[in-house]
């Protein structure tokens, strides 16, 4: 015989587990609705080239506050060298040594600013540059190899620059002296250990240069009195230059490279004002198109690591501390902040590691800091939802969020407008 007792327990349980049913299943059904909505963000925010990319940043310091420097990175080494602040110059060189986390320092043979660095075959070169009224052609040479340093000099003695590296060859480009702009290009070929000339075609300064595939590309600049949108292009498997044009004229633009694409981001217009323009080349196809950054500015630092171009800080009316991301993998651009606002900085990269160094936070003001972004160890941004497959307890449905791990920071530590001519 079953007792009352044992019925009324027996109801109980039941109506216990229907209740917990329903509660689940509502709870699957809010859940469900959630991840619905959240998957269609994810796939807005996707398709618009919104998502921040998930990038470790941490910061470092330089061993003095200064703008106007110059940077480069060879083997493990990323260098960070010259500058000044106000109108007095640095000699210092400040070295990370990505294989060990340390930091330690050199000196140029000659204190000035205004220089620029590239790196070929083992080396890091920083050439030209200024001091006061006093330009310079010297070219500080440093040995990865070896950890030592030489001197060369340039054909002609100039500031304001633009340099870069594509095969054997380091270029130095353009430029001006106190008197008149430059169309010189000097070229030290890695292989033989020769210096030669060439020249570009048209005379400027304030211009950027980076080279992707194998081409080396001299993009922009200006002299006293107006800008350019001129490309001077050199082919390094056949020697020639030919010459293309940016979709707008403008100086003291950015300019770096990622996968197969050169970018030219930013500078001042012919009317001194802030550009947001992004000139791209694909060095596969040889076509040009354009996108935007998400901020107008000239004086910004530039570089890649991994699948990813940086373009940090420069000047919109002041100084400013966005990065703009472009990722070559997806096309997709997305943006992050430095830890402080600042231009005239300097950037390169070593390993999956991009630094920003240095720079001005405002007139008469100066930085130490260097802002750390590493960039994740395999695909490079955070993919969108990921249906898996049937999980029990919510109808069959189940989600999971691939998350990519991301490598160890550098480094740690804490830290902290000059610019000259066309406008602004």
């Amino acid at each position: 015989m079953i007792s009352v007792r044992g019925v009324t327990r027996a109801a109980l349980l039941v109506s216990e587990v229907k209740e917990k049913k329903k509660n689940a299943l509502s709870r699957c059904g809010t859940a469900r609705n959630s991840l619905m909505v959240f998957a269609a963000l994810v796939a807005l925010g996707w398709s618009q080239g919104l998502l921040a990319v998930d990038i470790d940043h941490t910061t470092a310091t330089l061993t003095q506050e200064r703008a106007t420097l110059a940077a480069t990175s060879v083997g493990n080494y990323a260098l960070f060298g010259g500058g000044s602040i106000v109108s007095y110059p640095y000699d210092t060189v400040d070295i990370y040594n990505a294989g060990t986390g340390k930091w330690t320092t050199a000196n140029l043979s000659v204190a000035r600013e205004s220089l620029a660095a590239t790196s070929v075959g083992g080396y890091a070169l920083f050439g030209g540059g200024h001091y006061d009224d006093q330009y310079v052609n010297t070219v500080d040479i440093f040995n990865a190899g070896t950890g030592q340093w030489t001197t060369t000099a340039l054909s002609q003695e100039r500031g304001f620059l633009a340099a870069t590296s594509v095969g054997n060859f380091a270029l130095f480009a353009g430029g001006r002296d106190s008197t008149a702009m430059s169309n010189v290009v000097d070229i030290f070929n890695a292989g033989t250990g020769q210096w030669t000339t060439a020249a570009l075609s048209q005379a400027r300064y304030y211009l950027a240069a980076t080279s992707a595939g194998h081409y080396a590309l001299f993009g922009g600049g200006g002299n006293d009195t107006s800008q350019s949108n001129v490309v001077d292009i050199f082919d390094a498997d056949t020697g020639h230059w030919s010459t293309a044009t940016l979709s707008k004229a403008r100086a003291v633009l950015a300019a770096t490279s990622v996968g197969n694409y050169a970018l030219f981001a930013g500078g001042l217009d012919k009317s001194g004002v802030p550009s947001n323009t992004v000139d791209i080349f694909n060095a596969a196809t040889g076509q040009w198109t354009t996108a935007t950054l998400t901020h107008a500015a000239a004086w910004m630092g530039a570089t890649a690591a991994g699948s990813y171009a940086f373009f940090g800080g420069g000047w919109d009316g002041g100084a400013s501390n966005i990065v703009d991301i472009f990722d070559a993998d997806t096309g997709q651009w997305s943006t992050t902040t430095l830890s402080q606002s600042r231009d005239v900085l300097a950037a390169t990269s070593v390993g999956n590691y991009a630094l920003f160094a240095g720079g001005s936070p405002g007139p008469n003001a100066f930085s130490n800091v260097v802002d750390i972004y590493a960039t994740p160890e395999t695909a490079p941004v955070p993919e969108p939802v990921t249906m898996l497959g049937l999980f029990a307890g919510c109808g069959g449905l189940g989600v999971y969020l691939r998350k990519r791990r991301l490598a160890k920071p550098i480094v740690g530590g804490s830290g902290p407008s000059t610019q000259e001519g066309l406008g602004g």
